[in-house]
């Protein structure tokens, strides 16, 4: 399965390099980026495998008797898998403008506020986060977050032994990169509250920007970020993780897709994932990179997706003998 997503995972690369050829100017200077991409990722889970190693020889010692040399093959061939994959995403996730311009942001704007009866959600995150230390959301979000977003294909080839759950995330986990972040993405280009008022000229989200200035999230590495991040949109460029899009939340996608796996591994882990879950929604309204209606979008397409491969398993297991 894990040479599977390998290959799946360098076919979407080359996807992504031609898109990159056709689209856009200096695709030199893109790939390179990209590169630059995985290779970070690949310095930041080894900077974390410490933490990590007593987590991971924990489920390698329960899991013991499944074999651990048989795992070691699927466990390389799922992180290179992973570091094609982000860089694929990466590329695609910077053209992304370049296929359907950013047109959606007041769209989502007014809804955000029509369901939270006439109050932008980002004003309840940051009312709520005065009993929050700002240094600690950012952590969670920039940090915490990648690890299972970015390296779950890893985890699943060293510690799980169930095929059927294995593979049903595998697929859970590619669709909602690929469904949310580039499919949905397209139909529904937007940038987010934080960039609104320099995209279209206006100042609906100026409180927004005084709120994060106030707070030092804007002179913090999260602030930085999103500066360059719209230098780099406005310029045409790319860089380490760069590109703009705001409907739907991968984050937000990705944290629900966590929440789903630790579910099914044990009912014990469940809590855990539904707290991270709720802070990386909280956290992306909060910072300004997302609308609400984003994070709620990403929750229910990935569910829906979930329940419809779980039904698939319990109906091909019906019919099929023990």
């Amino acid at each position: 399965m894990m040479r599977h997503y390998l290959l799946f995972s360098l076919a979407y690369l080359a996807c992504a390099v031609a898109l990159v050829f056709a689209l856009r100017e200096q695709p030199g200077v893109l790939l390179q980026g990209a590169v630059q991409t995985s290779l970070y990722l690949l310095r930041s889970f080894a900077e974390w495998m410490p933490i990590l190693g007593v987590f991971l020889a924990g489920s390698l010692f329960l899991t013991r008797k499944f074999g651990i040399k048989e795992r070691i093959l699927p466990t390389l061939y799922a992180l290179l898998g992973c570091l094609a994959f982000s860089m694929a995403f990466s590329l695609v996730k910077t053209s992304i403008p370049y296929i359907q311009p950013f047109y959606a942001d007041p769209l989502f704007a007014d809804l955000d506020r029509a369901l939270h009866f006439g109050v932008d959600p980002w004003r309840i995150t940051h009312a709520i986060a005065a009993y929050v230390p700002p240094a600690a959301i950012v952590i969670l979000y920039f940090m915490v977050w990648f690890l299972p977003a970015v390296f779950l294909p890893v985890f699943i080839a060293l510690t799980d032994t169930d095929k059927d759950r294995s593979k049903r995330f595998m697929i859970l986990y590619v669709g909602s990169w690929i469904g949310l972040g580039n499919l949905l993405a397209v139909v529904g280009s937007s940038a987010g509250p934080v960039y609104y008022d320099r995209l279209l000229g206006t100042a609906r989200f100026s409180d927004l920007t005084i709120a994060l200035e106030s707070s030092g999230i804007s002179a913090s590495a999260l602030g930085r970020v999103q500066e360059n991040l719209w230098q780099f949109y406005s310029e045409g460029g790319q860089s380490l993780g760069s590109g703009i899009s705001a409907f739907p939340s991968v984050h937000v996608g990705l944290a629900a897709v966590t929440l789903l796996y630790l579910w099914e591994r044990s009912r014990l882990l469940a809590p855990f994932g539904v707290v991270f879950a709720v802070m990386i929604l909280f956290s992306s309204v909060y910072h300004g990179w997302h609308y609400a209606v984003d994070g709620y979008v990403s929750i229910a397409v990935v569910t829906v997706l979930w329940a419809a491969l779980r039904r698939r398993n319990v109906a091909i297991a019906t019919y099929i003998p023990a």
